[in-house]
């Protein structure tokens, strides 16, 4: 009987925050926060912010998670997904605001424990997935009209919720040339080449060989963005070019490092309000009827991955070369949380150019899903 009025309390404070408007936050106020003179008082104020913000983002997540159709709730995956935003809703609810410098210290490793509980969400919920689409059939699951856009709202509140916990949790332990997690002067080319050597590794060990990678444009232009983000996208971006052009030029039955394969051209354009990022490939392109389809979680080309790859510590961005389908919808998530974007032109026949937008401009809000 106690765990069922326990229950029905957190439920009802659930609904009634699910009532209450998100407050997007601006780059330049996670900024401020660690420029503060007063660090101490600031991280106090911010600690309270997230107090009262947090269970309003997660309110809505457990609210879509308990009603989704097609009995998708009910899989083991969502089910556990569920309870770990239940369990972190709840000990939010279960301590008061931060008040002192104490209590900021307590809540933050309170933000600690969520922020690595929550890690495995985005492979856990691919599971989900997995089943319903064994279930119903990939292609009744790609005309599922809910599922894309629960998926876009569900993974860009992912994001926007781990940036507000990194972020705080970062601003405790000042490093040099970094505000949190944000770098203030974040070179993308140098981050070009250490996508390359991690992607080229990746598709050696899968394939034997890789395409070279030829950087050019304003190398060293400098851009301030979270330097992990933009890792995440230009990795994803490189592995599928790289797996295009092995697959379509690599001799068939014979690959290895001997392949004579076209480059790959990255190319970094530093604008006024943008930075831009091109990914030129010569790896055979997309048909046009299946550019609408790339965006879909869980479409991809390549094998499915085992269920046992999808227990990955680290999340999505540890995965194997390809086979899940989520990194270009879930890569275009991170670009738009700051106000970029991903575009993707392919000539069927020849290759694909994929280009990457980072915006310059602090005082865009989050773009918050409803």
């Amino acid at each position: 009987m106690r765990v069922r009025r326990l229950c029905t309390v957190m439920s009802q404070q659930i609904q009634k925050l699910c009532e209450k408007p998100q407050r997007g936050i601006t780059l330049a106020e996670m900024v401020a926060v660690g420029q503060a003179k007063d660090l101490d008082t600031a991280l106090i104020e911010n600690a309270q912010m997230l107090h009262k913000e947090l269970p309003v983002r997660l309110s809505r997540r457990i609210n879509e998670l308990q009603k989704m159709p097609y009995g998708l709730s009910d899989y083991a995956p969502v089910q556990k997904v569920q309870q770990w935003y239940e369990k972190s809703f709840n000990d939010i609810m279960n301590v008061r605001e931060p008040q002192t410098v104490e209590q900021e210290g307590a809540f933050t490793e309170l933000l600690e424990t969520i922020l690595d509980r929550h890690t495995a969400v985005v492979p856990t919920m691919a599971q989900g997935i997995l089943l319903l689409k064994e279930e119903m059939g990939d292609e009744a699951v790609a005309k599922c009209p809910f599922l894309q856009d629960f998926l876009d709202r569900f993974y860009l509140s992912r994001i926007g919720v781990r940036m507000l916990l990194s972020q705080h949790i970062a601003l405790h332990h000042p490093a040099p040339g970094f505000i949190g997690i944000l770098g203030e002067e974040v070179c993308p080319g140098d981050e070009a080449v250490e996508a390359v050597a991690h992607a080229s590794r990746v598709c050696e060990l899968k394939y034997g060989c890789c395409p070279e990678v030829k950087i050019s444009g304003d190398v060293k232009e400098r851009i301030a963005y979270v330097p992990g983000h933009l890792h995440h996208m230009l990795h994803e971006l490189l592995k599928n070019a790289m797996r295009a052009v092995v697959e379509t030029h690599a001799t068939h039955g014979a690959l290895g490092s001997d392949q004579n394969l076209p480059d790959i051209e990255l190319t970094i354009a530093a604008g006024e309000s943008d930075f831009h990022i091109r990914i030129a490939d010569e790896g055979g392109g997309i048909p046009r009827e299946k550019m609408k389809i790339i965006w879909n979680y869980m479409y991809t080309t390549a094998e499915r991955p085992k269920e046992a790859d999808l227990e990955i510590s680290g999340g999505i961005q540890s995965a194997p070369m390809a086979g899940f389908g989520y990194g270009l919808p879930l890569s275009r998530l991170y670009a738009r949380y700051f106000g970029g974007d991903i575009d993707v032109i392919s000539m069927d026949g020849y290759g694909t150019n994929a280009y990457l937008y980072l915006s310059r401009i602090g005082n865009t809000k989050e773009p918050l899903p409803y």
